[in-house]
């Protein structure tokens, strides 16, 4: 997916819903998926049998602000950073 990943929470989290009915995992686009530690660090778990890399974000948005965040963001990763 591509960030805001919906139009709504609600939509986000039926999508959540919906893939792990189905036993399928989500990947969200990540605006530092270039950079140097994530590239060096890619190549290191495609050398670890059934290794996993997790990003984590420190944003201080809370759960009641994510809408918001959604609307403002609506128009996507891609176009948002151009």
């Amino acid at each position: 997916l591509e960030k805001p990943g919906a139009p709504t929470v609600e939509e986000l989290g039926r999508m959540k819903d919906d893939a792990a009915a189905k036993g399928a995992t989500i990947w969200m686009g990540f605006n530092k998926n270039v950079t140097k530690y994530v590239t060096k660090g890619r190549e290191a778990l495609a050398k670890v049998p059934g290794g996993d890399f997790t990003l984590v974000h420190h944003n201080a948005y809370k759960a009641d602000e994510l809408a918001e965040c959604f609307e403002r963001n609506a128009e996507g990763m891609l176009k948002n950073m151009a």
